[in-house]
C-alpha cells in the first residue's frame, strides 16, 4: 500500500490489494468478479476527475504566462515549463500501464478491435487510434491525452477470471519471491519508482528556475522499499530530506508525494511462514484478469494524484497560494537600533493570516517560552539580560491547504535599554516655596511616572524657556515651612510592570525678597523705580510691578519719583528709598528698600 496520509480513494484502492490476497485460495465467483468489475469503474472515473483536476492547475498557470501589460511572466513561464515535464513523466507510467493492461487482454485471448461487437477499450478522446495488434508494445500511436488513462470497459471482457496468462505477463509465474524483472509487467515496479524521484526531482527544479538569487536546489533520493511502519517511513524520509538542499517550502510537498508513492518491496507472506514475497507478487499473484486490471489502474490513480497535487502546489507559485487568510493586519519592520542623526528605512506591509487556523511555535532553547496560541497569532514571553541584547529564535509552522505542516525559522533581536532615568531642575537647582518649580524627567521605561514627598500640588506641563527651547514635566508647588522634597522616579514596561529608576532630594528654601534694581537716578528729572530678583535667580516668566513708595520719607505714588522729592538731595548722595511692589504671578504686595545715588 502507500504510505503518507491516504485518501478514502486510495484507501479503497489499498483494501481491493487485499482482497486481492484473500482470493489466493478461493474459487472465484462471478459477484467477486463483478464486483472487481465495479471496483475498476470506480477507479477509472476518479482517474479521469484527478486528470482533471491537474489539467485545471496547468490551464490556470498557462493564461498567466502574460502579465497585465503584455510582457512576460517569467515565473509562470518556469513553472509551466516543470509541468509540462511533470506531463511527460506522469503520461510515461500512465501509458506503461496501459500497455500491460492490453498485453494482459492479448494473452488471455480478448478482441481489442475498437470494431469488436463488445468492444473493451472505448474510445474516449478527440485524436484516437489504438495498436491493438502489437504484441509487444500494444497503445495508442495518435492520443490526445496522453495523461488519461484508456477508458475500457471490463463486462465485456470473455475470461475474466483468466489468471496463469497475467502471471506469465507481471513476471510472477514462477516465484513471487524473485519475479522476472525481464517480464513486459513487471516494469511497473521500477517505472514507479521513477517516478516517484521523477516528480519531487522536478518540484525542486521549479524552485530552482524561480529562485530570485540563482540558487540551486537538488534532492536526494533514498530509494526507500523498505520501512517498518509509517513512522519509520516518516523517520527515513525526515533523514533524507535534511540531507538534501532543498528549499524549506518545499519539503512538505515533496514529503507527501514521495509517502504517497512508497510501498514495502518485500512483504511477509501470508502462505509461508518466514517466507517473504515481492509487492508485485502478493498484488497479482492468482488474481484474475479484471482483478489485476483493477490493480493497475489503481497504480495509474497514484501517479494522476501525485500529478495533480504536484500541478496544484507549483501553481500556488504564480497565484492564489498554498494558505487561506480571514484576517489583515499592519505590520511595520524597523531595525532594532539606529545610531542618533542617521538616516534608515523602515518597511512597512500588509500581513494575512487565519485566525481560525493556530501557527506551531516552537522556541529554540532558552530563547522564550510560549505562553499561549489565540486567534492565529503564538505569544512568547522572554526574560532580557541586564544589558546588551538578546537575539529570539525559533520555528513556527502552519497547515497548507493540502494538510502540510509548513516550517520556517523565525528571529528577532531586541536591544536591552540599560535601566535609567533622570531628574532636573532647568531653572534653578534648589526648590522654593511660593512658586512653581519645574521639574523635567526621564527615563529608559516605557512610561515615565514622577512621585513627590513633601510638595502641597503638581501639575503636568509643557513649557519653553526664553531661548524657546521645550520641556515636559512637573510643576511643583511647595509650602512654607518645607525643609526638604524628594522625588521618586517610576517606570512601566510595555506589560505595565513599575519599577523604580531613582529617588531624588532637593532642598527647600523661602522664595527670594524683590529688590530696587534702580542704582541711579537724575535730580533734575526724578525717574523710574525697577524692581525685581537678584541676578543670581533665574525664575522664568517672574515680574514686579512698583506701586508707590517714600523718599526720605516723602511719599509719591505708581513707580516714577517725581524731582521735586529729590531737590534737597545733593548730588553723589544716596537717598532711602522705599517702595511696595506687586508680584504679577501672584498678585502679592511686598515692601521693599534700598537706597538710590542722586546725580
Amino acid at each position: 500500500m502507500a504510505g503518507g496520509k491516504e485518501t478514502p480513494r486510495q484507501k479503497m484502492i489499498g483494501m481491493m490489494y487485499l482482497v486481492l490476497t484473500a482470493l489466493l485460495a478461493l474459487n472465484v465467483s462471478k459477484s467477486i468478479l463483478d464486483a472487481f468489475i465495479n471496483i475498476e469503474a470506480n477507479v477509472a472515473a476518479g482517474n479521469v476527475t484527478e486528470v482533471q483536476r491537474g489539467d485545471e492547475k496547468k490551464s490556470d498557470v498557462a493564461s498567466k504566462q502574460t502579465n497585465d501589460e503584455g510582457g512576460e511572466n517569467k515565473t509562470a513561464v518556469s513553472i509551466y515549463k516543470v509541468m509540462q515535464d511533470i506531463d511527460k513523466a506522469a503520461a510515461d507510467k500512465i501509458q506503461l500501464i496501459d500497455r500491460v493492461k492490453l498485453l494482459i487482454f492479448q494473452s488471455i485471448g480478448e478482441d481489442l478491435s475498437p470494431s469488436a461487437e463488445l468492444p473493451i477499450v472505448l474510445k474516449d478522446r478527440a485524436t484516437f487510434k489504438l495498436d491493438y495488434a502489437n504484441i509487444t508494445k500494444p497503445g495508442l500511436t495518435a492520443n490526445s491525452e496522453p495523461c488519461k488513462p484508456l477508458t475500457t470497459n471490463l463486462n465485456h471482457v470473455q475470461k475474466k477470471d483468466a489468471y496463469d496468462e497475467q502471471m506469465l505477463i507481471m513476471g510472477i509465474n514462477e516465484s513471487i519471491q524473485t519475479p522476472k524483472k525481464d517480464a513486459p509487467g513487471f516494469a511497473v515496479w521500477p517505472a514507479m519508482q521513477k517516478f516517484r524521484k521523477e516528480i519531487c526531482d522536478l518540484i525542486v527544479n521549479a524552485s530552482t528556475a524561480i529562485d530570485e538569487d540563482g540558487k540551486k536546489y537538488s534532492f536526494k533520493d533514498p530509494k526507500i522499499v523498505k520501512f517498518k511502519d509509517l513512522k519509520d517511513l516518516d523517520k527515513q524520509l525526515s533523514k533524507a530530506l535534511d540531507a538534501s538542499d532543498i528549499k524549506q517550502d518545499d519539503r512538505g510537498i515533496i514529503a507527501s508525494l514521495y509517502k504517497s508513492l512508497t510501498k514495502n518491496e518485500m512483504q511477509p507472506d501470508p502462505h509461508e511462514e518466514g517466507m517473504m514475497r515481492h509487492w508485485v507478487g502478493g498484488t497479482f499473484d492468482h488474481a484474475p484478469a479484471v482483478a489485476a486490471i483493477a490493480a493497475l489502474s489503481g497504480l495509474q490513480s497514484e501517479v494522476l494524484t501525485a500529478r495533480a497535487d504536484a500541478m496544484a502546489y507549483l501553481s500556488s507559485k504564480v497565484g492564489g497560494g498554498n494558505y487561506a487568510f480571514n484576517k489583515v493586519t499592519s505590520l511595520a519592520i524597523a531595525a532594532p537600533s539606529v545610531s542618533g542623526g542617521s538616516t534608515d528605512t523602515l518597511k512597512v506591509m500588509m500581513a494575512a493570516f487565519d485566525s481560525e487556523k493556530q501557527p506551531v511555535v516552537t522556541p529554540d532553547d532558552g530563547k522564550g517560552t510560549l505562553i499561549e496560541t489565540k486567534g492565529g497569532q503564538a505569544y512568547v514571553a522572554y526574560t532580557a539580560p541586564s544589558s546588551g541584547e538578546i537575539e529570539l529564535t525559533g520555528t513556527i509552522a502552519i497547515k497548507d491547504k493540502f494538510g502540510n505542516l509548513k516550517p520556517a525559522q523565525y528571529s528577532t533581536v531586541v536591544k536591552v535599554v540599560e535601566k535609567g532615568g533622570a531628574v532636573a531642575l532647568p531653572e534653578v537647582s534648589v526648590m522654593y516655596t511660593d512658586w512653581d518649580n519645574k521639574v523635567e524627567f526621564k527615563s529608559s521605561a516605557y512610561k515615565s511616572k514622577l512621585s513627590c514627598s513633601g510638595c502641597s500640588s503638581k501639575k503636568t506641563k509643557k513649557w519653553k524657556d526664553s531661548d524657546g527651547k521645550s520641556y515636559s514635566g512637573e510643576w511643583i508647588r511647595i509650602g512654607r515651612g518645607t525643609k526638604k522634597v524628594t522625588l521618586t522616579l517610576m517606570g512601566e514596561d510595555v506589560n505595565g510592570t513599575s519599577s523604580k529608576f531613582g529617588t531624588y532630594t532637593f532642598p527647600v528654601k523661602r522664595f527670594p525678597k524683590p529688590e530696587i534694581q534702580t542704582k541711579t537716578m537724575s535730580k533734575a528729572r526724578g525717574g523710574f523705580v525697577k524692581a525685581g530678583l537678584g541676578a543670581a535667580f533665574n525664575f522664568k516668566g517672574l515680574s514686579y510691578k512698583v506701586l508707590s513708595g517714600d523718599v526720605n520719607g516723602v511719599n509719591f505714588s505708581g513707580d516714577r519719583v517725581p524731582s521735586k522729592l529729590l531737590a534737597k538731595i545733593r548730588k553723589g548722595q544716596k537717598a532711602a528709598v522705599t517702595v511696595i511692589v506687586k508680584r504679577m504671578d501672584t498678585g502679592q504686595k511686598i515692601p521693599i528698600e534700598g537706597l538710590i545715588t542722586v546725580n
